[in-house]
């Protein structure tokens, strides 16, 4: 459960739209939920290791990483991070606005 402002609003629409379920199904809901946000963080993971040791590492003549390679994956897990982030943002501003409501500039989302 996000500790975050947004992450607030957002468990309190959750708890608005869980109004006359039981407890107990409310409890199974939340596991299934916080077990589903596990499973994206994994996978998640999976794919910035993936992406950035198929863009940097090159060869296997070593046990570790060169100097090279070292700063490509530093470089490519700030960026895939930095985009998680932001990717993230606009996804939660855009599940914080009213149905009908155009989004903040008045663009499309991701222009």
């Amino acid at each position: 459960i996000a500790l975050n402002q947004s992450g607030r609003a957002a468990n309190m629409d959750m708890n608005a739209m869980l109004q006359g379920v039981s407890e107990g199904e409310r409890q199974k809901l939340m596991v299934m939920l916080e077990e589903m946000q596990m499973k994206e963080q994994v996978t998640m993971y999976n794919s910035l290791v993936e992406r950035c040791f198929a863009n940097c590492v090159t060869q296997f003549r070593q046990k570790s990483l060169d100097e090279k390679e070292d700063k490509c994956v530093k470089r490519c897990t700030m960026k895939f991070i930095k985009a998680s982030a932001r990717a993230g943002q606009t996804f939660q501003q855009i599940g914080m606005q009213l149905p009908g409501q155009a989004p903040a500039g008045g663009g499309q989302p991701g222009q």
